[in-house]
């Protein structure tokens, strides 16, 4: 995508401000209330809480009053995707089930994108005091929240920028030690593909992309992902030097306006580069 224009860098680091401000609006509450609510059944099998509904109402309200020229598509409200040229792509709790029973790796992941492809991407994880930023042509960066010794205020520190982990041999047992974020379906077949890698399922694959942007994962490689699961991290990663490649199916990227994305899925794989992501993700699908 060419570089942004003075004023589109204006326009997202206008966004930048006010994303923040949105998700520290709503943190306290996600805290307070992970494990602590009614889980209701959704259509497609998976599970929703009132506070997946009532912070991707918040973030909504905020942000089109901010910027009302802009479109929203999200998990749980508008999954057709807007015929504008700004769209927030928004998933208000990435992580449901983990979110429900109080296990803490889930995350709020939001993606502002220009002519459907993402320019600002934030991943949010409050229970680990993390915040994931990244801006097209500006690198990626995590802000670290933790609480002072004596316990009265919060410290906040910027780590910048993110970098990838370089390429490494993924069936080497030197390398046992070096997580890869995977699903339940190909951990099954990680011995079958000669993996040497730590798998781990955690349930969360925006967070999964924010960790493999932060050089703590090798690679990461998702079995039915939604654009919204993956726009943020997507740029995460891009901007932290690293490649994301679609496997399997159309790519979710760009956003196709008028397009319905509640059905659509398409098998995702992030890593260093595109060739060692994609050797590792088709050596895992093999059957």
């Amino acid at each position: 995508m060419p570089d942004l224009s003075p004023d589109e860098r204006a326009v997202v680091d206008r966004a930048r401000v006010e994303l923040d401000g949105a998700l520290d609006d709503v943190r306290g509450r996600l805290l307070t209330e992970s494990g602590a609510l009614t889980v209701h059944d959704k259509p497609d099998g998976t599970v929703v809480t009132d506070a997946d509904r009532d912070v991707d109402d918040h973030l909504a309200r905020r942000l089109v009053a901010a910027f009302p020229d802009h479109g929203m598509l999200s998990e749980e409200r508008a999954t057709r995707a807007p015929d504008t040229r700004w769209t927030w792509v928004v998933d208000p709790i990435d992580g449901t089930s983990n979110f429900t029973c109080r296990l803490p790796y889930w995350c709020v992941s939001v993606a502002l994108t220009l002519d459907g492809r993402p320019v600002l991407g934030v991943v949010d994880a409050p229970e680990l005091g993390r915040r994931y930023r990244a801006i097209l042509g500006r690198g990626a960066e995590v802000e670290h929240r933790t609480t002072s010794a004596d316990g009265t205020s919060e410290v906040r520190e910027v780590r910048s920028p993110l970098q990838v982990r370089e390429p490494l041999d993924w069936r080497s047992g030197r390398n046992s030690h070096v997580p890869v974020m995977l699903t339940t379906a190909t951990t099954r077949h990680a011995r079958a593909a000669g993996l040497s890698l730590n798998p781990r399922v955690m349930g969360s694959t925006a967070l999964d992309l924010a960790v493999v942007a932060e050089g703590v994962a090798a690679g990461s490689v998702a079995m039915i992902p939604k654009v919204w699961d993956i726009a943020a991290g997507a740029l995460l990663v891009e901007e932290a030097g690293g490649a994301v490649v679609t496997i399997d199916g159309e790519p979710l990227l760009p956003v196709v306006p008028q397009q319905e994305q509640a059905s659509r899925a398409a098998i995702t794989a992030a890593g260093p580069t595109e060739p060692a992501i994609r050797e590792l993700a088709e050596a895992l699908l093999r059957r």
